[in-house]
């Protein structure tokens, strides 16, 4: 079985309307991360139902492991696992004395956040 979808964001609620389900038809002021109308327990269903298809993974850490958050179509909303501020790839600037541009490169390329298996 999959686990259950962590949906606490006020992000996942819409306020203004109920909208149809596109898993089973019926009324919900819920949405998922892409903003399709759908109930928390026919998401997880779906997840169920669907093994195969493309799955969310956290970022293993030290001290915590990785492990799944679900399909790529409804999954969790966390936990943050990795809170480094991501690093950009190359800068090009101008010196201004010698009017020639040097790079300016970081440390390393890692986004924070959820990825696929």
């Amino acid at each position: 079985m999959s686990p259950l979808l962590d949906w606490g964001d006020a992000r996942h609620f819409d306020h203004t309307r109920d909208r149809p389900c596109c898993l089973c038809g019926r009324p919900t002021p819920m949405r998922s991360h892409a903003g399709e109308a759908v109930h928390k327990v026919c998401a997880e269903a779906w997840n169920d139902a669907h093994p195969g298809e493309a799955r969310r993974y956290t970022r293993a850490a030290k001290d915590r492991p990785q492990y799944e958050v679900g399909t790529w179509r409804f999954h969790n909303d966390g936990p943050i696992t990795d809170q480094r501020v991501p690093v950009l790839g190359q800068v090009i600037t101008t010196n201004a004395l010698d009017h020639g541009p040097r790079q300016i490169t970081g440390p390393g390329q890692e986004q924070p956040g959820l990825f696929a298996a």
